[in-house]
């Protein structure tokens, strides 16, 4: 069976990007470990939204080589290189094609749109949550609203030295 996780960074009032759509608020908090890479080796494909493409797309080389990449849009695809294949269907869907192709571990990267469609699918099992201690006081939300309340249950919580606090949530 596969494993659809979330791990995504956000601002103590609960967005993922500033107002512009903009993630240098992030930029104090590079450079320490968090994690990431020993995740991201774990991982053998991506889901994301049309806005979270367009983002990663223009932060430079294509973080995600090697992995099935999905972009979930109703509109036309955004380019044509072949780094990512463009979809409309279901996050159901989309899962049953990747465990099909034998994918294991696939990272639900963003948009909170499409983090949320996941969570209300029941998809999700495993949520690693990034607070760092910024209010940006407005932006994109990691949690729009939903269609179902959903359980979570802590796994751990890690007060960084930096001040981020890092948590791991499973869903029932």
């Amino acid at each position: 069976m596969a494993e659809v996780v979330i791990y995504i960074a956000h601002s103590v009032d609960g967005f993922i990007s500033d107002r512009s759509g903009g993630l240098d608020w992030l930029a104090p908090f590079e450079g320490y470990d968090f994690g990431y890479d020993r995740f991201v080796a774990g991982v053998d494909a991506v889901v994301m939204g049309s806005n979270t493409y367009r983002v990663v797309r223009s932060q430079g080389d294509w973080p995600y080589r090697g992995r099935s990449a999905i972009v979930m849009t109703k509109g036309a695809p955004i380019d044509g290189d072949g780094l990512a294949v463009f979809d409309d269907r279901t996050p159901a869907e989309l899962v049953q094609d990747l465990i099909h192709a034998g994918r294991r571990r696939i990272w639900v990267v963003g948009g909170g749109g499409v983090i949320r469609a996941f969570i209300d699918a029941r998809l999700v099992k495993r949520l690693i949550l990034f607070q760092i201690p910024v209010l940006l006081g407005g932006g994109a939300s990691l949690w729009p609203p939903g269609k179902r309340k959903t359980e979570l249950k802590l796994l751990r919580a890690t007060t960084h030295l930096n001040g981020v606090v890092e948590t791991e949530h499973e869903i029932g």
